[in-house]
């Protein structure tokens, strides 16, 4: 009894609270988080500054810090994880307004605790750092085989909303003044069961948390490395407690802010899909598609990674799958979605009668 009566005055503390708060009070609540956080960080940050114990952290050092969290939340990975956990939570007829912030704060756990370890001057956390430890390769194996699955799961599930589409678009084609009714592009059926099953106990945002808390284990990413070195270079020179956590605060900030964005972005373009399918079934289509393949994509790349590196599979497609430079994909992909919604809204605004 207990429980449920919190539960009703503070509705933010369970999945099922959050989920029937209305939809400007969830976007309200995970900007405030995004918010608190760069409060966080700059308030640090100029305490350091005012009392004079900043040392070698200067507000260059700390500008760096963030733009590298803000740089880092457009990966391919983590645009493709974004948007095919959205589009995942749109098709079951869920609206959540924190995907990507649940992602980012998952990320960032790792990178604020090892931060402070570093600042602690813990020793174990230099041999998770380097590439050629055992640590190191036993982490990076979890962070990239989290990431990898996770993303063919959910991109195979989000395979049934697109089929989905594909049959209603041919439905349309043969009979354009077929009567859709609403949420028509639910996945439905046997093959669609088999398709979402794998991933039906994912429900909430803060399931996506965990999988970006595993998906940041293998310190694989030179952004999240970048700022690690920051704060132990910082922590060498001599610089206080107070000043060095603001590095890791702030790029978490920055980072939040950039994956809250856009999975805010995402929900609004697949809300705007289903909220007139048979008009919109083209753009669906694509949106969809090209979400799929993203995820597919980053899912080979991890298994290319895993093939390179621990069983020295080097030829043919893995070593392909290896050379590719994804470095500016995530903003290419970023871009492609931002484009297309753009148009497709100025479009649907000019169609209205």
């Amino acid at each position: 009894m207990g429980t449920a009566t919190a539960a009703r005055r503070h509705p933010l503390l369970t999945s099922r609270g959050r989920a029937a708060l209305p939809f400007r009070h969830r976007v309200g609540a995970a900007l405030a988080v995004v918010a608190g956080l760069h409060l966080a960080g700059l308030g640090l940050l100029v305490l350091g500054v005012v009392a004079g114990t900043a040392g070698a952290v200067t507000v260059g050092l700390a500008a760096v810090a963030y733009l590298r969290g803000l740089v880092h939340s457009f990966d391919f990975d983590h645009i493709a994880m974004i948007d095919n956990s959205t589009r995942k939570f749109v098709a079951e007829g869920r609206s959540p307004a924190s995907v990507g912030l649940a992602f980012s704060l998952g990320h960032s756990t790792v990178v604020v605790l090892t931060g402070v370890l570093v600042i602690a001057g813990a020793g174990f956390i230099r041999t998770a750092l380097d590439e050629s430890s055992g640590a190191a390769r036993v982490l990076g194996v979890i962070g990239v085989s989290v990431s990898g699955l996770y993303l063919v799961l959910v991109a195979v599930a989000n395979l049934a909303t697109f089929l989905r589409a594909w049959e209603l678009r041919r439905a349309l084609r043969a009979d354009p003044h077929l009567e859709v009714p609403p949420h028509a592009l639910t996945p439905r059926g046997p093959a669609a069961v088999v398709l979402t099953t794998p991933l039906r106990r994912v429900r909430h945002p803060w399931h996506v948390y965990v999988v970006g808390l595993l998906f940041s284990l293998g310190f694989d990413t030179s952004s999240q490395i970048g700022v690690l070195v920051l704060t132990a270079g910082a922590a060498l020179a001599g610089a206080s407690l107070v000043s060095l956590l603001c590095l890791p605060l702030l790029f978490t900030a920055a980072m939040t802010l950039g994956d809250t964005a856009n999975g805010l972005l995402m929900l609004r373009m697949y809300s705007a899909a289903d909220q007139d399918p048979a008009r919109r079934i083209t753009y669906n289509l694509v949106i969809t598609g090209v979400g799929i393949a993203s995820g597919l994509l980053v899912g080979a790349l991890a298994a290319a990674s895993l093939l390179s590196e621990q069983l020295g599979v080097t030829g043919g497609l893995v070593g392909l799958l290896t050379r590719l430079d994804t470095k500016h994909a995530g903003y290419v992909l970023a871009g492609f979605f931002a484009v297309v919604f753009a148009a497709c809204a100025v479009a649907w605004r000019r169609a209205r009668p």
